[in-house]
């Protein structure tokens, strides 16, 4: 198995679609008027370097085991930067809605952490037995 399944893509499909779902109900309902403008962007971020993260990963995990942990930790690493440099750039630049787009990253990074490490289990798992 050298690709990502098609198990993951529709996960994260679901997932991304829930989120965008719990956002709008979120700033609609219970904080209206503090969404961040910025959330949208954040939100494809997080979904553009979970599949780059899930891609790299898989086939670290495929073709040489031996180095997984290392690019797992890097990729983490890297995620988290770019992360803060986006909170960073937008905190500089709106700080009337940094509290919430603060507390939405957060959210966002668990999920999709999450999210990760279950199809990373899942693919080490099914390599193992098939």
């Amino acid at each position: 198995m050298k690709r990502v399944d098609t198990r993951f893509w529709i996960e994260l499909a679901v997932i991304t679609i829930v989120m965008v779902g719990l956002g709008w109900v979120a700033f609609h309902f219970l904080w209206p008027g503090q969404y961040p403008p910025y959330l949208s962007l954040l939100l494809a971020l997080m979904v553009v370097m979970t599949v780059a993260g899930q891609v790299i990963l898989t086939r670290t995990l495929t073709e040489k085991f031996s180095k997984f942990n290392t690019a797992f930790m890097l990729f983490k690493v890297v995620k988290m930067f770019v992360l803060m440099a986006f909170l960073i750039v937008y905190l500089l630049i709106s700080r009337e809605h940094a509290v919430p787009l603060l507390g939405s990253a957060l959210v966002l990074y668990l999920v999709f952490m999450i999210f990760e490490s279950r199809s990373l289990n899942r693919h080490s798992r099914n390599q193992e037995v098939g």
